[in-house]
């Protein structure tokens, strides 16, 4: 059972860090818009999001030099084969969790992604792939769970720690919609993260989820498209039939009990193969 002490000072300026991350990547954002405006030049939103990301990633890098190696201190430890096949079955038997966080906030606002579909893909669907799938989640994961959940970790209990970086995960997504999906993603991610002892596993779900997302997005953008509507209004539709909503909610939410079982033992399992695989690399060290 773990008995670490909480050590409000540093709690709290991590809290901080957070809000200045968040400063330094409006403020990139607001710098881009700046020079649009003057010059006219409108960026597609891989370099609007990049304005943003920039300068967050620069605020964590910067606290944390004095923390030794970028590598170790953010958790790029090596997995083995084994540990990347079970999460990839985490992935799958936690997604359920995420669609039933998804349609409940549905409840109260519209889903972002759909609403938002034509703008984000734009004119290049291999760009919007690119982004969502890839450079958000490694550099999602090196803000969130390498540097936010690992030292939160250092200063509160785990299970605080988990609960407070998911928090800012979700918050990290400034909207309500993916809020609540992110904040239990990223408490699954760090459980992942600590029963692998490497932040490659959370990078892995969060690719996979996100190219997922992505793919589905871009067809069904296409798709819509082609039948003279948008994925927003048939979104915005099916949202509005609140018997369809309340269904799904009902069948999600059971598939979600089941599916926490599943992420406990995969987690567990994941866990085990860790500690299996542990005596050999010693020996081979």
């Amino acid at each position: 059972m773990e008995n670490k002490v909480f050590n409000k000072k540093e709690f709290f300026a991590i809290l901080a860090i957070f809000i200045l991350m968040i400063i330094a990547g409006l403020g990139g954002t607001l710098v881009l818009g700046i020079v649009g405006a003057f010059t006219g030049i409108i960026f597609p939103g891989i370099v609007t999001y990049l304005g943003f990301l920039i300068p967050a990633l620069a605020i964590v890098i910067a606290f944390n030099r004095k923390e030794g190696s970028f590598l170790q201190a953010f958790g790029f430890k090596p997995i083995s084969w084994k540990i990347v096949l079970l999460t990839v079955l985490l992935t799958v038997v936690s997604y359920p969790i995420v669609l039933f966080m998804d349609l409940l906030s549905q409840l109260f606002v519209p889903n972002i992604i759909a609403s938002t579909a034509d703008s984000l893909v734009g004119s290049s669907s291999v760009i919007f792939i690119l982004q969502a799938a890839l450079i958000a989640p490694i550099c999602e994961e090196i803000l969130m769970r390498g540097f936010f959940q690992n030292r939160l970790a250092k200063v509160c209990p785990f299970i605080v720690a988990s609960i407070v970086s998911g928090f800012l995960f979700g918050a990290f997504h400034m909207n309500l919609n993916q809020f609540c999906y992110a904040w239990v993603l990223g408490i699954i991610f760090a459980y992942a993260n600590r029963a692998s002892g490497s932040i490659f596993t959370s990078i892995i779900m969060h690719v996979l989820i996100n190219a997922y997302g992505a793919i589905t997005t871009v067809i069904e953008v296409a798709r819509y498209s082609a039948m003279g509507t948008t994925l927003g209004e048939v979104a915005e539709k099916e949202r509005a039939d609140s018997s369809n909503m309340i269904r799904y909610i009902i069948i999600f939410g059971i598939l979600s009990i089941a599916s926490v079982i599943l992420t406990q033992l995969v987690i567990k399992k994941i866990a085990e193969q860790r500690i299996k695989e542990a005596p050999a690399k010693e020996q081979a060290a």
